[in-house]
């Protein structure tokens, strides 16, 4: 998957970047979360995207781990 266009942009990414410090906010989960929403965005379906922001949760916490 890819990010949302919002995240092409320098200066809105480098905002993006300060509000996630700011507020404690791992900036790739919330990418990775964007992508997620962006890829169901449009389809009409909702089946998969509790699982697939799970894996997304997981993810983010195995890195946290260290794993």
């Amino acid at each position: 998957m890819r990010p949302p266009p919002c995240f092409d942009d320098v200066e809105t990414r480098r905002r993006i970047q300060q509000v996630c410090e700011l507020n404690s906010i791992d900036v790739n989960l919330l990418i990775d979360l964007c992508e997620v929403v962006q890829g169901y965005s449009g389809s009409g379906r909702k089946e998969g995207v509790t699982a697939d922001l799970t894996l997304c949760f997981d993810a983010f916490l195995a890195r946290a781990n260290g794993r």
